[in-house]
């Protein structure tokens, strides 16, 4: 059996404290969506082994009230929103992955049902 690391992707009490605004010290040198920075490179310019932890962090900022998307298409990575354009269009994104992200769900289920036999969950939306 291959050794698999099942660790969750948690923040410890010293990350909770202090990688947000470690990370939002480096984020604000990426204020607009031209100006985005990897995962891996917030990572490395942090000097943090976990870029799973920095996007934890980066969720951590976004419920504080900072205005930080992401992009997946050239020029990748994170960035503070400059403009009201930025937000505008990364809430349009989310809610595009969010509502194929339910189609999916509810795909999956069909199948999974025929196949399986597994009861249908009543949804929330």
């Amino acid at each position: 059996m291959a050794n698999i690391d099942t660790k969750p992707f948690i923040l410890n009490a010293w990350e909770r404290q202090h990688l947000p605004a470690a990370v939002l010290r480096v984020l604000k040198g990426h204020v607009g969506r031209r100006n985005a920075i990897t995962g891996r490179d917030l990572a490395t310019a942090l000097r943090h082994p976990d870029d799973r932890k920095i996007r934890l962090a980066i969720r951590e900022l976004i419920k504080g009230g900072h205005p930080i998307a992401s992009s997946v298409s050239e020029p990748m990575g994170f960035y503070i929103c400059a403009t009201q354009h930025e937000a505008v269009t990364y809430i349009a994104t989310l809610r595009t992955r969010a509502e194929e992200d339910l189609a999916r769900l509810r795909d999956f289920e069909e199948a999974a049902a025929t196949q399986f036999s597994i009861p249908k969950q009543k949804t929330l939306f």
